[in-house]
């Protein structure tokens, strides 16, 4: 095994992140408007939460 090269090592990891920065996976930028249901009970919030999952794969 060489000897630990603390400079190569932080060469390595600077590539890393640089290649992690600049990868197509980074999430987009969302802007919208959030709207809340106040005037939902409890079990009504329960059942759409139901349904949501029902629905997934």
């Amino acid at each position: 095994m060489g000897n630990y090269d603390q400079r190569e090592y932080e060469r390595r990891e600077r590539t890393i992140s640089e290649i992690e920065s600049e990868s197509d996976d980074q999430p987009e930028e969302y802007r919208g408007k959030i709207t809340f249901d106040e005037d939902s009970s409890t079990d009504e919030l329960l059942e759409n939460l139901r349904k949501i999952k029902a629905d997934e794969p």
